[in-house]
């Protein structure tokens, strides 16, 4: 499956969706499906790829398994950071009152997936 089928997928799943995103630890965005016009998912992934980067190091200098997902909160929006293979993350944005449980276990299915995309 294409990796913009794949989010699209997920996107549709999950109410309250802002959007979700394919991301390099470089902060580039390779693909993503968005529900709300306007929402910049590049900006997300641009910002967020720093302390998904220091994560990751953090991690691994205390010997720790390797990060599998940060949560940040907000009064808008609640973004998912999700590990995906050693060079890539994916961020799922959704509404404060969206169904984060349902993108946790949506992107949860679609994890292998996008791990073989990639």
């Amino acid at each position: 499956m294409a990796l913009q089928e794949l989010l699209g997928r997920i996107a549709g799943a999950v109410d309250g969706m802002l959007g979700v995103a394919l991301v390099g630890l470089d902060g580039i965005l390779v693909a993503q499906a968005s529900r709300r016009p306007g929402f910049d998912l590049n900006v997300v992934g641009a910002e967020y790829a720093t302390i998904v980067k220091e994560a990751r190091r953090a991690f691994e200098s205390l010997g720790e398994e390797p990060m599998q997902e940060i949560l940040v909160s907000t009064e808008q929006a609640n973004l998912l950071l999700a590990r995906v293979g050693k060079e890539y993350f994916v961020v799922l944005a959704i509404e404060a009152s969206g169904n984060l449980g349902r993108g946790r276990l949506e992107l949860k299915r679609a994890l292998p997936e996008l791990e073989r995309e990639v």
